[in-house]
């Protein structure tokens, strides 16, 4: 098709292009019309927050050997101050990565002993 060709074509129609095929001419589809389409902001549902978190439904409590004392935790300020410890939830593929890191700096290290 020439340059002219393709700006003439019909807003019904669109090139599909797939790299190592020859390119397709098809009717464009109508999404608004697909049985999903309630659960996107095109039929009213709300956007997709990226890492938002809102099934989150416990706190997590890191407590180090030798500093806090258990029975100390039934104190509110000893509590509060052992709840102020950074604390990040992981994905399962960040886990691996990092268990996965770990073994590779491991193995480096065994090799520089060598």
């Amino acid at each position: 098709m020439t340059q002219d060709e393709i700006r003439t074509l019909d807003n019904d129609k669109a090139i599909l292009l797939i790299r190592g095929e020859k390119p397709i001419i098809d009717q464009k589809y109508n999404i608004l019309k697909h049985p999903n389409v309630k659960e996107t902001t095109d039929g009213k549902a709300k956007p997709y927050e990226h890492g938002r978190i809102d099934r989150a439904n416990a706190s997590i409590l890191q407590l180090e050997p030798n500093e806090i004392d258990i029975n100390k935790l039934k104190d509110i300020t000893e509590y509060k101050r052992a709840e102020k410890n950074n604390t990040e939830l992981l994905s399962e593929e960040d886990i691996e990565i990092y268990y996965l890191m770990e073994e590779y700096e491991n193995e480096k290290e065994q090799e520089n002993k060598k």
